[in-house]
């Protein structure tokens, strides 16, 4: 379980992810928000996550992939492609992720990373559990981020982007084609190597070509849960003010 806190209008508003167990503390000075927990609750709601295990070998992987991801994984192999990981990553790398994901996003029917996200990233990054990935060309041109926070067997995808924006440069098309495939299969690969045993890649969205990009990974369905507790009246008018969703979702 990781948990972060912060101070919002006279209550401490506390951030849960991937709780084993629902046993929140709660006070009338408390608004606890609980995210992807692996256990249901009394005010929390299911929703389908995908996920994926690490413990197949890389062979067994491979197999779970539709063909044509398969293929094009080979055919990445021959990109000038540089992988760059960080796990305790700066201020500055954070910036630099929020400003590609937001130009990234005009073109998405999401959410940007606002000053608020940016900050509970931060504050995750300072428990040490938020791991930052980019893919960049050998020219040092970035085409893809992926922000992970991690617990104790399990690797959660909270942002994904690529650089489907650019147009006028018709030599980096071939690279940013390939780059978001690319990117996960490294990043599934450390990770396992790591031994972490669940890839979370995140819940159904409204967008099919999405989930579909997940199933054809192999990802399946798995129901997680997802909301609020809280005996303060100023943070049950936060969530009546609120679309629950829209305050612990990342993107």
């Amino acid at each position: 379980m990781i948990s972060i806190q912060k101070k919002l209008f006279f209550i401490d508003l506390i951030d849960v992810f991937l709780a084993e167990e629902y046993n929140p503390k709660l006070s009338k000075k408390r608004l606890i928000i609980h995210h992807y927990s692996r256990v249901p609750g009394d005010n929390l709601f299911g929703e389908i996550t995908y996920q994926l295990s690490l413990e197949k070998d890389e062979a067994e992987l491979l197999e779970g992939m539709s063909k044509m991801n398969r293929y094009m994984l080979r055919r990445a192999n021959k990109e000038p492609y540089e992988v760059v990981v960080k796990h305790n990553p700066t201020d500055g790398d954070l910036i630099e992720f929020q400003n590609f994901y937001n130009k990234f996003v005009q073109t998405k029917n999401t959410h940007k990373v606002n000053r608020y996200r940016l900050n509970r990233l931060k504050r995750l990054r300072d428990k040490g559990v938020v791991v930052f990935t980019k893919l960049q060309n050998t020219n040092a041109v970035a085409l893809c981020y992926r922000i992970y926070i991690i617990d104790s067997d399990v690797v959660l995808n909270v942002y994904a982007c690529s650089a489907t924006w650019i147009k006028e440069q018709p030599d980096l098309k071939q690279q940013i084609r390939f780059a978001n495939r690319y990117l996960l299969w490294q990043n599934m690969k450390l990770f396992k190597s790591r031994g972490f045993k669940i890839y979370d890649y995140g819940g159904i969205t409204d967008i099919n070509e999405i989930n579909k990009f997940k199933e054809d990974f192999g990802f399946i369905g798995v129901e997680v849960y997802h909301g609020f507790d809280t005996e303060s009246i100023i943070g049950k008018i936060l969530v009546k003010l609120h679309w629950r969703k829209n305050i612990y979702l990342f993107s």
